[in-house]
């Protein structure tokens, strides 16, 4: 297959054997009505110059196409990064609240227990106020 640099030196070739310009002329002759005269002649070495110029331009845009291709790649790869150190600190703090409000929930229970205790305690307490209160009056009849 051939490639665009040699389809190119080709067409340019081919422009300076006149093969194109000429037939060019003919085309032009039987479908216009203007004369030679005001058509200028083709100059080989311009058309040579802007083969090259297209030829340096086409590897221009190719290296440009490289490097944002490279570059979107990169910008992949840190927004992949990215997004993996995202979901593991999502993780790690939904673990860390799982564990808070779990140790939260295991403290009001224990306080829950501990008032208990302490309510049975304050009853206790005032039984034994009580008993004390009967004993000081029993010894001091």
């Amino acid at each position: 297959m051939e490639s665009h640099k040699e389809s190119l030196i080709r067409f340019i070739e081919s422009i300076e054997d006149n093969d194109v310009i000429s037939r060019e002329r003919n085309r032009t002759e039987s479908t216009s009505n203007v004369s030679e005269k005001n058509i200028p002649p083709v100059n080989p070495q311009i058309v040579r110059e802007l083969g090259v110029r297209l030829e340096r331009t086409a590897k221009d845009l190719d290296g440009m196409l490289r490097f944002l291709e490279k570059e979107t790649g990169k910008m992949s790869k840190h927004t992949t990064t990215f997004v993996d150190i995202h979901s593991r600190a999502v993780d790690d703090i939904s673990d860390v609240t799982d564990g808070a409000v779990k140790a939260m929930y295991s403290l009001l229970s224990k306080a829950a227990v501990m008032q208990r205790d302490l309510t049975k305690i304050e009853m206790m307490s005032s039984h034994l106020k009580s008993i004390n209160k009967y004993l000081e009056r029993w010894i001091t009849h």
